[in-house]
């Protein structure tokens, strides 16, 4: 299962990283068309998501093979995921 989590990993990575250069690359070229900021606005929130995937996949890399520690991490993490889907049922911090 490491492995799995391991090459998983370097794929959203890689990803996480191509989105990184296209919105740069977007801001340095100024390449423009009809569309662009909705593209952009795609891409931006693909990108928030991503990275929670590829710490979401670190850690449980990490944690793979130690049940309680693996179950409880697994736990802290969808609350995170959720929490950001639904801002307005926490408080604001």
């Amino acid at each position: 299962m490491k492995k799995f989590f391991n090459v998983l990993g370097q794929l959203v990575g890689f990803l996480v990283i191509l989105l990184f250069a296209f919105e740069l690359a977007q801001g340095w070229i100024g390449f423009d068309f009809e569309g662009m900021d909705t593209i952009l606005d795609i891409f931006n929130t693909i990108k928030i998501y991503l990275v929670y995937v590829l710490a979401g996949l670190a850690g449980l890399e990490l944690v793979s093979g130690k049940k309680v520690i693996g179950f409880l991490y697994f736990l802290i993490l969808a609350f995170v995921v959720v929490a950001t889907f639904f801002q307005d049922v926490l408080p604001p911090v």
